[in-house]
């Protein structure tokens, strides 16, 4: 088989990577040519068997092969869309990823409609992974890529293969080639750091060792720098964090109350004190003062850019109890749209832009959404601190001191982070390189 691929530069603490991903000629058909119908979330789910990887050389690192298959399955059930087939039910093994040496039958008695196989090859550190997509009843490749890489960037590649297989058969690329940041005190259950999570759980790396208090995580667009609000120089200010060199920078003198950045990464929302309140700020990514948003008695916090960057939704007291509002930025016009509950906060703007995603206090903690216009408010789990997935169809947020995902209709709910300590206010990536 012909490949073409193009050359991706992927960043990491302490080192420069490029990671080669190659594309096969053989293209995915049409979504609409693809008979393997996708439930919605919740629903049964699309039974999909995912065998480990291959490899020709008896002494190769075989963990390798049973890493990247068990973090696509990882990624599979979170999605809510497919059902993993048990591994120690295959009757066939790894080998044979070719069309013509598969015997489709022997995954057919398992009810698989999809399968997954691949292999790999290692190189010293330099790992290839070629991994497959097959339609079982119609025994045919629905498509296929090819990833070269460090060794270590196994899961990355496997996240990167589950976005794929969402695209083959739902016709959208999936979330989980992102990371989401979140706030926990799990090292000793006092001081709270920022923490990066993959997709899968498993790769949680602490990114702030500030020893006191830290809120609100809220990531850069191309995923490279996250805002954070920290008490390590006194009251809670505003600090940048480069996540490729772990320095953070303080953006503004004054007291600060949460931060975002603007869709283009040209500006970022920020509440400060002002004489005693909290008002919204406009600032360079420098921390410059570009201009001031609001000016209002009440208290105004917890600022969402809509994916144009044409409007902000926010927090307000202005009408004597925490609401959502809608901002214009160019003309500072604001409209309230949440009037179901009287405890309203941490508004999250959908990147279609049709959605804001909020947390109601209402006989408990409530993830909600509602049109950006206004109107009825719907609820969608338990839960605080909503954050939309890149890609729209899922949400990410805390709910008895754990991270979780759950589908936009809030039909599939599945727990991300485990162990000690409390673990709230997740932040989704964007997709990263």
């Amino acid at each position: 088989m012909s490949w073409g691929g193009q050359t991706l530069r992927m960043t990491r603490p302490g080192m420069l990577l490029t990671v080669i991903v190659a594309l096969a000629v053989l293209a995915p058909p049409a979504p609409a040519q693809i008979r393997i119908e996708v439930p919605k979330p919740g629903g049964a789910g699309v039974p999909i068997a995912i065998s480990a990887l291959s490899n020709p050389d008896s002494h190769a690192e075989r963990q390798i092969g049973e890493t990247f298959a068990s973090t696509i399955a990882r990624d599979l059930t979170l999605s809510g869309l497919f059902r993993v087939l048990d591994r120690r039910a295959y009757i066939e093994g790894p080998e044979g990823f070719v069309l013509d040496r598969i015997n489709f039958q022997n995954w057919s008695v398992l009810d698989a409609l999809a399968l997954v196989k691949g292999g790999f090859w290692l190189t010293g550190e330099r790992l290839t992974i070629e991994a497959r997509l097959f339609d079982v009843t119609q025994q045919k490749q629905l498509g296929g890529r090819r990833y070269l890489g460090h060794k270590s960037d196994v899961r990355r590649m496997a996240h990167r293969f589950a976005d794929q297989i969402m695209l083959f058969l739902t016709g959208e690329e999936g979330p989980f080639n992102s990371k989401i940041a979140f706030i926990s005190n799990r090292v000793d259950g006092r001081v709270k750091e920022v923490y990066v999570t993959d997709l899968s759980g498993t790769e949680v790396r602490r990114v702030t060792r500030d020893r006191t208090l830290s809120l609100g995580p809220s990531w850069s667009p191309a995923g490279a720098e996250l805002l954070f609000i920290s008490y390590k120089q006194g009251g809670p200010h505003s600090f940048k964090l480069d996540l490729a060199t772990g320095r953070s920078a303080r953006l503004d003198a004054r007291i600060a109350y949460g931060a975002s950045w603007s869709p283009d990464g040209t500006r970022i929302a920020v509440s400060l004190d002002q004489n005693g309140n909290s008002d919204l700020f406009l600032l360079s990514p420098q921390g410059q003062l570009i201009r001031r948003l609001t000016h209002h008695s009440g208290i105004d916090v917890s600022p969402a850019w809509s994916p144009d960057g044409r409007r902000l939704a926010f927090c307000s007291s202005r009408s004597g109890s925490p609401q959502i509002y809608v901002m214009d930025v160019e003309t500072g016009r604001s409209k309230r749209i949440t009037f179901q509950s009287a405890y309203n906060t941490d508004p999250a703007w959908s990147p279609e832009g049709d959605r804001i995603a909020y947390t109601a206090r209402s006989g408990g903690f409530r993830v909600m959404w509602i049109d950006p216009n206004g109107g009825e408010a719907s609820h969608i789990v338990r839960g605080e601190h909503p954050s939309w997935s890149p890609d729209g169809r899922y949400l990410a947020l805390t709910r008895r001191g754990r991270i979780y995902l759950v589908s936009r209709d809030g039909q599939s709910l599945q727990q991300l982070t485990g162990g000690g300590g409390n673990d709230t206010s997740p932040a989704w990536s964007p997709r990263l390189p």
